[in-house]
């Protein structure tokens, strides 16, 4: 079967695939450890050789020099790591994750599809997405969607309702933090804001509860040094920080035996003492919470949550839930956490695609979903009306005699974060001097949480190249040029610039990536020649 769409969730420290079923549901494919997530780490064993998964991730702290995880905290940006004489940025290191995810899926379920939609999160800017998919690329799959993960979770547990819902999605995962706010309604999500924070998440979390174990540690033990400066302790330490978060959810207090020279100790950690030690993370997620409500009840004043989604495996951490309940005073829907996502995905493909008739069930399972979302058909002309992610603006400049020329560089943003897309804006701009022959034209993208006037504040996203208006009629001071700006459902941004006396002419798509197409190609011929090492 080769018309079948895979949904990835290509999450910051696990990600999953998942397809839709014979029984038209969304189902996630188990690894070749046969779990349902696979850890997002690559250990690199030599120019050719890679781990993926579990072993890579075990490796982390022992073989930092051959191993990466969190790499898509970096996405988008020029980062990249040296293997072996090898440089990687983070899209060649993203879709050997990819390439392993589809690789196994297709031997698991004997579907030899190529496509794949891949979620982003929510917040993500052009470059992020672009990089994402240019990752799908290098992998050699054909990328048919790139869909926010926000959305992919209402869409793996509510399509199908007659009556209008206005969800919130706290989607709390390894390494990011996302917010929506969407109306459900038959047929259709409507986005109205989104929000979050790109370097927030699980990691976090486990970073605080290292810490605190070991400093229970070194005074209980009574030591003068610092264990974790021991790679084979910090590594073994680690491993127990995520068993022991994931027992505090279910349990008041842990116990953790930990080993270092002739010392050996069982250090007790309680539910409380890990949530004040990280109070100030969940009290960041909240005022991120409560800027993305403040913004969706400026825009909707009437606005009133029908439900609010926990999503992302750091979500099942009880404090959240607490936190939410005692801050918002919200009632919870929880979800699949880190499964949903993918299961999204993977409906957001058969979107497209041709979707398998449920076969009817003879006996239900009692302690499963209901039959009817259990057997749920998708919607065939189900549509999805997102928001732009980032403020987007053009250069102008304005006379300050403090600036070199006389003339101070400014960004007017046009197109507002959580306007509605697919949008168009005109907008006209007006020459800075006598005789201009050629207007150079510079994109800016919104980086900071708020809109920033500065250019240093902001990222370019002006296609290589720039963008030139050339040709012009010696226009004097003050002569009008037009603007149209046409941003699509996901987010790619098409500029038009006229100049309305002769017609001239120039439009852009701006559609930002660190690599260039040939690069693409190139890593993607890199990649099929690498091979993963089984066993």
């Amino acid at each position: 079967m080769t018309d079948q769409v895979f949904g990835i969730d290509l999450g910051t420290t696990y990600s999953a695939i998942a397809f839709i079923n014979d029984f038209g549901q969304p189902e996630v494919i188990r690894n070749r450890e046969s779990e349902e997530t696979t850890p997002s780490v690559v250990l690199f064993e030599n120019e050719t050789n890679f781990v993926v998964g579990k072993e890579a991730k075990n490796e982390l702290l022992l073989h930092p020099d051959t191993t990466v995880s969190l790499i898509k905290r970096h996405m988008g940006t020029d980062f990249s790591r040296d293997f072996f004489g090898q440089t990687y940025p983070p899209e060649k290191i993203s879709a050997i994750i990819l390439k392993d995810l589809v690789d196994y899926a297709r031997e698991g379920t004997g579907i030899e599809s190529n496509k794949v939609v891949i979620t982003v999160p929510a917040y993500f800017g052009i470059a992020e997405k672009e990089a994402t998919r240019q990752a799908g690329e290098i992998a050699g799959l054909e990328v048919v969607g790139i869909v926010t993960e926000p959305v992919a979770a209402a869409l793996s547990v509510d399509i199908t309702g007659e009556q209008t819902k206005t969800l919130f999605v706290y989607d709390l995962g390894g390494g990011t933090f996302d917010c929506t706010i969407m109306q459900l309604s038959q047929g259709a999500i409507d986005v109205i804001v989104i929000d979050g924070k790109r370097v927030l998440g699980g990691a976090d979390w486990d970073a605080k509860l290292f810490e605190l174990i070991n400093s229970k540690f070194i005074a209980q033990a009574g030591l003068l040094d610092d264990p974790t400066a021991d790679e084979d302790f910090a590594q073994k330490l680690m491993t127990k920080v995520e068993d022991t978060k994931k027992s505090l959810s279910r349990k008041d207090r842990v116990g953790v035996t930990l080993s270092y020279g002739d010392t050996l100790e069982k250090v007790e950690v309680t539910r409380m003492e890990f949530e004040e030690a990280t109070r100030t993370l969940v009290d960041e997620t909240l005022e991120i919470v409560k800027r993305a409500f403040a913004s969706a009840q400026a825009k909707k004043p009437d606005l009133v949550l029908d439900e609010v989604l926990l999503v992302g495996g750091s979500s099942r951490m009880p404090m959240i839930e607490a936190s939410l309940e005692n801050e918002m005073g919200w009632k919870l829907r929880k979800t699949d956490f880190d499964l949903a996502v993918a299961k999204g995905a993977a409906v957001y493909g058969g979107l497209s695609g041709p979707v398998p008739t449920p076969d009817p069930v003879p006996t239900p399972d009692p302690v499963s979903t209901p039959d009817e979302d259990r057997h749920r058909k998708i919607p065939r002309s189900f549509k999805i009306h997102n928001v732009l992610s980032r403020s987007l603006g053009v250069q102008y400049a304005r006379e300050n005699s403090a600036y070199p020329g006389g003339w101070e560089p400014f960004i007017g943003f046009e197109a507002h974060a959580n306007d509605s897309l697919p949008n168009d804006w005109s907008f006209n701009a007006y020459t800075a001097n006598d005789e201009t022959t050629e207007l150079g034209i510079h994109i800016f993208e919104q980086t900071s949480d708020v809109e920033h006037e500065a250019p240093t504040s902001n990222r370019e996203v002006t296609p290589e190249g720039g963008a030139v208006l050339r040709n012009l009629p010696n226009l004097s001071k003050d002569s009008r040029i037009d603007f149209e700006l046409h941003i699509d459902s996901e987010g790619k941004a098409t500029l038009s610039v006229t100049e309305p006396s002769t017609k001239q002419r120039i439009q852009m798509e701006v559609s930002l990536s660190v690599l260039q197409k040939q690069e693409v190609e190139e890593l993607r011929d890199d990649i099929s020649r690498m091979t993963r090492r089984d066993g």
